[in-house]
């Protein structure tokens, strides 16, 4: 029997999780992609180390095996508020950087974290799981479509710091 097991990082894991999003971002790179750009010069606008002191960063292990990671915010950062306009409730949780353990590609494992945030939202009382994903990413967005979030709405020409891009916006409720 396969047993999951959702880990909340620790300051310990801070070197670990930025390998995980680091050879994610080189991995969108190889597939043309400069989505995440920003990780393999070593930027960290989502604040990784912060985010771990809050408890908001996750280690999904698959039979003692690292499967990868994933952060979910219950407090709106001034992206998701740009984007889903103010909530101040702490009802969602906001998913943001999941990254596959360069190990675990081709294995369907994206599915499974996507199913410990699940896991999370409900065993913590929260309403539902909000998204965004750049619209021009069809794999991106059929992969979450599939795993039950739905299409709120598109941002068009969102300044991310980098230019202008269209993010689609998706939730799911429980």
């Amino acid at each position: 029997m396969n047993e999951i097991k959702i880990i909340t990082a620790e300051t310990d894991d801070l070197d670990l999780i930025n390998s995980l999003l680091y050879d994610t971002a080189l991995w969108i790179k190889e597939k043309g992609s400069t989505q995440w750009a920003g990780l393999l010069k070593g930027e960290d606008v989502h604040g990784v180390s912060s985010a771990i002191e809050r408890n908001e960063v996750h280690l999904v292990y698959l039979n003692s095996e690292l499967v990868g990671t994933l952060a979910l915010w219950d407090k709106q950062t001034d992206w998701d508020s740009d984007l889903w306009g103010e909530n101040d409730s702490r009802e969602f949780y906001y998913l943001h950087r999941i990254a596959v353990e360069k190990n675990q590609h081709g294995k369907d494992r994206g599915k499974l974290l996507i199913d410990a945030a699940k896991r999370l939202c409900k065993s913590n009382g929260k309403k539902g799981i909000r998204l965004d994903c750049i619209a021009s990413k069809p794999y991106l967005n059929n992969f979450y479509e599939a795993n039950g979030f739905h299409f709120v709405k598109t941002i068009y020409n969102y300044d991310n710091g980098e230019g202008l891009q269209d993010y689609n916006l998706y939730q799911i409720f429980f």
